[in-house]
């Protein structure tokens, strides 16, 4: 009976999600995989707007670095026989894009997931070249619908322009803004770096005790509530070079089974290479911080 009541309760929420309305705000990040690597590409935000039914229209910010940011025009439609909705950039409105690099527009296939309670948007974004129809770029996107309060409080990425999305202007459940992160940022290792390459391996310390971490560069979230495990968690960086101090954060989203939260950290620069313990906790985050030495 219990398996059967377990079955109709994860039928119901399957249905539920397959049904939900997109529209509204969404905001994460995209992050290329490349042999198990993932590779923090920066913020990604969707203004969504559904014009009949699976129908949508919108506009989608991206933001990699304050010299490469952007803002596109994106329509979607729900596909039924994939279980997804398929969403594409059809123009850009603006670009900042430095010199010798390029922008493609993408096409996103993306489903409803429940992750922890949250309700997550998350898929593919595929980029094509223009020359031979291949793909060029592949990246994961993650986006999380925003309440009115955190869409009131949202900025164009790359300025410090308020974004002019429908509606932004908080419900009345949401007239108190939220308390921010009283967490304090503890450092617990400092490096040098020569190079923008920034390869770092994290795994649970110890005993494996399903500890979870969200993991910012720069104030970019480059990972997502992943939990560590005896396998290594991937993540490729790029330094800014026009910073002098770089910063990578560990918010712990959970203490794990065994209290505080603790991971094992490889860091590989270009021509080093480090280990250590970081820990985090209910009221700290871990802190490791790169000096950028030209």
């Amino acid at each position: 009976m219990k398996t059967i009541l377990l079955t109709c309760c994860g039928l119901l929420l399957l249905t539920a999600l397959r049904a939900q309305n997109l529209e509204g705000v969404w905001k994460g990040y995209a992050a290329a995989e490349s042999q198990g690597w993932y590779y923090g590409t920066g913020g990604y935000i969707m203004d969504i707007k559904q014009t009949t039914a699976g129908k949508y229209t919108g506009t989608a910010w991206f933001y990699e670095t304050p010299q490469l940011y952007g803002e596109l025009t994106v329509t979607g439609q729900r596909n039924d026989s994939a279980d997804n909705w398929r969403f594409e950039e059809i123009k850009f409105n603006a670009l900042t894009i430095p010199k010798n690099h390029s922008a493609r527009l993408a096409v996103m296939n993306l489903k409803l997931f429940d992750i922890d309670g949250e309700i997550v948007l998350q898929g593919s974004m595929i980029s094509y070249s223009k020359y031979t129809g291949k793909v060029h770029t592949k990246r994961v996107l993650r986006l999380s619908k925003l309440s009115g309060a955190e869409i009131a409080a949202l900025e164009i990425p790359g300025s410090r322009k308020t974004i002019p999305v429908a509606g932004a202007a908080p419900s009345k459940p949401d007239t108190v803004k939220p308390a921010p992160d009283q967490r304090k940022n503890r450092v617990q290792g400092s490096y040098d770096i020569s190079s923008p390459a920034i390869d770092i391996s994290l795994y649970d310390y110890g005993t494996i005790d399903h500890d979870t971490v969200t993991v910012f560069f720069n104030g970019v979230k480059v990972a997502d509530r992943q939990e560590l495990t005896g396998s290594p968690l991937r993540i490729h960086l790029t330094a800014d070079a026009s910073r002098e101090y770089q910063e990578l954060v560990l918010h712990a989203n959970n203490l794990g089974d065994i209290p505080p939260n603790t991971s094992k950290m490889i860091i590989l620069t270009s021509d080093k290479r480090y280990e250590l313990k970081v820990t985090s906790s209910e009221t700290e985050n871990a802190m490791i911080r790169f000096r950028y030495v030209k």
